[in-house]
């Protein structure tokens, strides 16, 4: 073979590497672009699992305050007290339904957080994948998508 067939030889070599290793890293964001959709999606079904047991922990404590003032009223009715005092009980009820709510506020932020960046990831894939779209059509439909995955995830809109 003569010098110019050898060198020939090697760009192809260097070229078919090149394409290899362009190929590999492509597959790799890929990758990388999913699993932060999966970990995205998985973390709102966990502030959605949140937000529900916490809401069912304020119907449950709020049941049970009715319940606990009910039966004083009853017990100070039959021995004619007629004390205004707090029930202890339904103080410390009230104070942890406080925490609650705060907790639920927050979970609603958080979801709100997760809502935007959901919307931009698919903005993005949405251009991506279509470049005749424009900006608006692209976020209207990033939002539709977003809004339907709420609706799956029980959230509201």
């Amino acid at each position: 073979m003569n010098e110019f067939e050898n060198q020939n030889l090697v760009w192809q070599k260097r070229n078919t590497d090149e394409n290899r290793e362009a190929s590999f890293e492509n597959k790799e964001s890929q990758m990388d672009e999913q699993e932060k959709k999966a970990a995205a999606r998985e973390r709102a079904e966990v502030v959605s699992k949140e937000i529900h047991n916490t809401k069912k922990q304020l119907q449950n404590i709020m049941v049970n305050m009715q319940q606990v003032v009910k039966s004083v009223q009853a017990i100070r009715l039959q021995l004619q007290l007629n004390s205004t005092s707090g029930i202890p009980s339904v103080q410390h009820d009230k104070k942890q339904m406080e925490e609650l709510k705060k907790k639920l506020t927050n979970l609603y932020g958080e979801l709100g957080d997760l809502r935007l960046a959901l919307i931009v990831e698919l903005k993005k894939e949405l251009s991506d994948q279509d470049s005749s779209l424009s900006d608006k059509d692209a976020e209207d439909l990033a939002e539709k998508r977003a809004d339907n995955l709420w609706r799956t995830l029980d959230l509201g809109e």
